[in-house]
Parts: C-alpha cells; structure tokens; sequence
C-alpha cells in the first residue's frame, strides 16, 4: 500500500571517488546509508514478515534450510515502502544509470547459523540473467542493486553476499576448479560492514550467496533498480492510478507510474536537472 508524501528525494552528489572506486570494481560502499531508527524499524518490520522462519528449529548442517529468500509484499511495510527513494543510496543509483530507471525487485534475506555447514556456494552469478540471451562480451550495465545491513558483518563467513570484484568486466564464465567454490583469478570479497551500512553493486559482477557460520541470524534487505524498458519481477505489485495519486513524481515513476516507456521519466527527469545532473540527450541523427 503506498503512502501520501509530496516531498522529493534529497540529492546526494555521487563524488568523483565514488564513480571511480564503482566502475572499477563494479560495487560500492555506503557507510552508515541508514541511521539507527531506520535500522530498528526495518528490523522490526522484517522479524514480522520472517516470524515463522525465525522460530522453526535449526538444522546446523544445512545452510538451504536456514536461508529465507523473501521477495512479495515487502512494500506493504512503511519502513521498506520508504527505502525506494532513499536518497543516500537512490540518488547515487540515479546517477550511474540515468533518470529513466524505476524499481525491478526486493528482497528480504535473512540466514540463521549454519556452524556445521560443508563449504559450499549457492551459485556463483550475475544478476537479470542477459547473459543467458547475450552471452558473457560486451554486456551492457543495466541494472544496479542496493543491499542494506540490518546487522553488523564484523567476521568473515557471518552471512554477507561475496563479491567477485572487477568481474563486471569479465567477458567469459567464471573458472572454479574442480572440488573448489571459488574463483582463484579474482578477488574474492567478503566485505565487513555496520548495520546501517550499505553497497551498490552491478548486474554484470559475479557474486554468490554464502552460508552464515557465525552465532547469529544475519539479516539484509536488496533492492534492484533497472531501466524502464525492462519489466519489473512479477512478484512486485503494480499500484493502481488511485494509489499513485498521493504520492510524490519520484515516488511514482519508481512504482511503476509510466507504464508507457515512450513516456518519459518526468519525476527523475526533472529531480537530475534540478540538481544539474541531467544527462546529455541522446540524438537520434546528427548532420553528416
């Protein structure tokens, strides 16, 4: 259910530094992208929607049944709802992609211990599966996730997502040798965050989901963002014209509010010149 807000997302300028460190390793951190009442709140509003997986009894040795993987209805919460526009990290995805975006998935994540789980991966991957239909050269960035921790990542193998970084750029399959998990040509990253923090990462970077083997239940919410020519997972609701309404022009072009993609993006079209980060159109012809 959407909330009425007629304010417009904050600006964040994306520093210099910032767009380096992310074209070069195909993520980025955001320290502190939530402040502890967002955190509590979000918490609080993901144990509501986990509540059966948090109080089913745990199979130590098995990571599978220790891992929710949830994605419908997340918007439903006020504190999720929230997150869409969320200009530490929104503004930042606007501009590494481009105004004409709106959001493509959620997912809540939530991994009890698994302390006597066999070393294994769920899969290394890139993400909007182009590679399927385009093959691994020359694919085009054409999405951006957000993971936000709603609890600290202070060890290694506590239940963070592992990032392949510079693989974005890799133009063939990741090589893991035989009875390995890992890749060994690249950088393998396990990254160590605050709850609060946040990263970006790229639909191109090779990344997997790892089992946790500390003492406690990790905890993460993703949130994908993808251009509007590209259709939405199923599972996010499509909001009717009522609900749109009351909503702000960012708001509603990322719900889903143009559902004509000639249409443009005027809520992030007009929120980038504002803020004088308006990309250069694109022209069709030029004189020759």
């Amino acid at each position: 259910m959407l909330r009425h807000s007629k304010r417009l997302m904050r600006f964040v300028r994306l520093e210099p530094e910032q767009k380096r460190s992310f074209e070069d390793d195909g993520f980025l951190v955001v320290r502190k992208a939530l402040d502890p009442a967002a955190v509590t709140a979000l918490r609080e509003a993901g144990d509501r929607i986990a509540g059966s997986f948090l109080t089913k009894p745990p199979i130590d040795d098995k990571p599978a049944y220790n891992y929710l993987d949830q994605r419908p209805g997340l918007l439903r919460e006020k504190a999720m709802f929230d997150l869409v526009t969320h200009p530490p990290t929104v503004s930042l995805i606007v501009q590494l992609l481009s105004p004409n975006i709106h959001l493509h998935s959620t997912a809540l994540i939530y991994k009890r211990p698994s302390p006597k789980a066999p070393l294994s991966r769920f899969g290394w991957h890139r993400d909007i599966r182009i590679p399927r239909d385009l093959g691994h050269e020359s694919l085009p960035r054409v999405g951006i996730k957000v993971c936000y921790c709603l609890t600290d990542f202070h060890e290694p193998k506590s239940g963070m997502t592992l990032l392949a970084r510079a693989s974005h750029k890799r133009t063939v399959p990741l090589s893991v040798k035989q009875g390995e998990v890992d890749p060994t040509d690249l950088e393998v990253c396990d990254l160590r965050l605050d709850a609060g923090d946040a990263f970006l990462f790229e639909n191109r970077l090779f990344h997997t989901a790892a089992p946790n083997l500390s003492d406690r239940c990790s905890r993460v919410l993703l949130f994908g963002y993808s251009y509007r020519w590209m259709k939405t997972e199923t599972y996010l609701e499509v909001p009717d014209e009522k609900q749109l309404m009351g909503v702000d022009p960012v708001t509603r072009q990322l719900m889903g509010g143009y559902r004509d993609i000639d249409t443009p993006p005027w809520g992030l079209q007009r929120w980038a010149k504002r803020n004088g980060v308006l990309p250069e159109n694109v022209p069709w012809t030029v004189e020759a």
